[in-house]
């Protein structure tokens, strides 16, 4: 009894101020609908640009697929440019740099790559990035470069057979970097850590090759 008569003395309270402070109420009802009215907006904004950017990417997907390669890197340049910070124009960033390494473009790659990397992307896209990456610098004879790149590959990435797989790549352009210990301490690692994996076998037919090579003079 005692709690409900509390609550009815707080519901009458509550009235007398609204109507003490009829101004203020009001204002404060507008304020917040139109808060809540900003945010809706802001949702079904972003909501909106992520349907067009999956757009987007779709035709641009297309377009590679055709085998039209400049017109894909076209589509994809100015989609990621357009559509920046959506989850498609990250996606289409990887794309991007697939089509231009096809087209015998490292360089660009190496450069569009390394500024994506450094946005924070999402999750997902960093293993892929970096695994990209590594195969950019290769292809710009930057083995030590790539080992780096496959083994940030390696340690982004949560699938068993592609972060083995990542590793392998890690010590294979450690050994023709010239870094021969490293590539040893990856091939170890793989052996050690992914038994199961396909990757572990050819790590040790690279690793005993690693071993029987000669040293090299100084």
């Amino acid at each position: 009894m005692a709690i409900a008569q509390g609550i009815e003395d707080l519901d009458v309270r509550a009235v007398e101020w609204v109507k003490k402070n009829r101004r203020t109420a009001t204002l404060s009802v507008a304020a917040l609908a139109l808060v809540g009215g900003s945010l809706w907006f802001w949702w079904t904004a972003q909501e909106r640009r992520e349907i067009f950017a999956e757009r987007a990417l779709s035709t641009a997907r297309g377009s590679a697929e055709a085998g039209n390669l400049p017109l894909a890197s076209s589509d994809l340049s100015r989609m990621v440019s357009t559509y920046g910070g959506t989850r498609a124009a990250q996606e289409a960033t990887l794309l991007l740099a697939q089509v231009q390494l096809l087209q015998k473009q490292p360089a660009l790659a190496v450069g569009n790559l390394r500024k994506f990397l450094a946005s924070s992307p999402r999750e997902e896209f960093r293993g892929p990035a970096n695994g990209l990456l590594g195969a950019a610098l290769e292809e710009s004879a930057q083995p030590l470069e790539a080992a780096k790149a496959y083994e940030a590959a390696a340690n982004a990435t949560s699938y068993k057979g592609v972060e083995a797989q990542y590793l392998v790549d890690a010590g294979r352009t450690f050994a023709a970097a010239g870094d021969t210990a490293q590539a040893a301490r990856v091939y170890e690692r793989v052996i050690k850590e992914f038994k199961s994996q396909s990757a572990a076998a050819e790590a040790e037919v690279r690793l005993a090759e690693l071993r029987k090579s000669p040293p090299k003079e100084e």
